[in-house]
């Protein structure tokens, strides 16, 4: 009861701070360009360089350090105050810092190659520049799934292989069992940042690779972690990565076209000189929030279908269900899941299943064996 008592309190804190991150961001974008800063940083941008590309890029620079500064307090409570509150990170503030400015840094190089394709587009194709920029904004996401494994991760984290040679053989017999190519099987050093488990099957082709935290291989049965790896390879079978990436198209693509309606009908009512100002910047990304937020119970609740798939495949490939339901129950106290979320929360922010209609579905395969 004491764990339950702690996770809720954990999580109600961190579920909160998404609605009130989602109204800051509302406010400020209304206040920014209704307040006419978002103009006047245009302008002033303008008074450095008349380069198409170069105004842009110091607008975004300035508007991102803006969003950056706004978003630091909640970054620091979620991410550092309120993770040692609970005793889950083992970082010290200085690491914690540069962690949270890496992440920033990318964010912002991402923002910045996209916006200013984006922009290419709203210049050159009036009417159907949404087209474009869909297809280009899908095709940064499939060079950025390639980089993440060799790039990105080893930007936070160490890899090795893993030590326990009987696990990583367990782990590759399986994969190789249901004919899924598999590089290696790696452990990166979570716990010199948190005391939370994970694990991930990431990269393509023959640089796949399963990877498990050291907290994992600390915590669990080797059959615990067969499990697990066993849910992350039923994505692979079962296309999860190209059914994720269909919806992520629709999402990108239906929001370009509400974006492209709604600018299309507004830009005389707000004096805007173009559809490719970037002034106007501010209004695109409020009428594409209220889209996501509209689109998110949907997206969220298909991505509980695929995930639920995937429990039954691990239940299936290993016929564990006793591991399975451990294997659950330790992530849970581990990384202080609420087990019955409430509704709205399961709503719009769990993309997995709550762990209690997980565990219930392994038992109900147990008991019917």
């Amino acid at each position: 009861m004491k764990d339950h008592h702690r996770s809720q309190s954990y999580q109600k804190v961190k579920n909160s701070l998404f609605f009130v991150s989602l109204s800051l961001d509302f406010i400020f974008l209304c206040l920014f360009f209704f307040s006419g800063l978002s103009a006047h940083l245009k302008n002033f941008a303008l008074t450095l360089t008349p380069h198409f590309f170069w105004v842009n890029a110091i607008y975004l620079t300035g508007f991102c350090l803006g969003m950056y500064l706004l978003h630091f307090p909640m970054s620091y409570f979620s991410g550092y105050y309120w993770e040692h509150r609970f005793h889950l990170s083992n970082q010290k503030f200085l690491s914690w810092l540069s962690d949270d400015l890496k992440k920033a840094m990318l964010c912002f190089i991402l923002i910045l190659v996209l916006a200013e394709g984006v922009y290419v587009f709203l210049r050159s194709f009036v009417h159907s520049w949404w087209v474009f920029a869909g297809t280009f904004w899908l095709f940064l996401m499939f060079i950025i799934a390639k980089i993440v494994p060799d790039v990105i991760v080893p930007l936070f984290y160490k890899y090795s292989l893993i030590e326990d040679e009987a696990l990583r053989e367990k782990i590759m017999r399986l994969f190789q069992k249901h004919e899924v190519n598999l590089k290696n099987v790696y452990a990166i050093d979570l716990s010199t940042k948190t005391k939370k488990a994970n694990a991930m099957l990431c990269g393509m082709g023959k640089s796949r690779r399963v990877i498990l935290s050291d907290t994992l291989l600390q915590n669990f049965t080797s059959e615990e972690i067969e499990v697990i790896a066993a849910h992350e390879m039923a994505h692979y079978k079962h296309h999860d990565i190209l059914k994720l990436l269909a919806m992520n198209a629709l999402m990108i693509f239906g929001g370009l076209f509400f974006v492209n309606q709604y600018l299309q009908a507004s830009l005389a009512r707000y004096g805007v000189s173009g559809i490719h100002d970037i002034s106007f910047l501010p209004m695109i990304l409020i009428i594409f929030m209220l889209f996501g937020l509209v689109t998110m119970p949907l997206l969220n609740f298909i991505s509980r279908m695929i995930e639920k798939q995937a429990d039954l495949f691990s239940l299936e490939a290993t016929g564990n269900k006793e591991a399975f339901i451990s294997a659950m129950r330790k992530l849970g106290r581990l990384n202080l899941a609420e087990e019955r979320p409430a509704w709205l929360s399961e709503l719009f922010l769990y993309d997995h299943p709550p762990l209690y209609k997980r565990i219930q579905m392994a038992q109900r395969m147990k008991a019917s064996r």
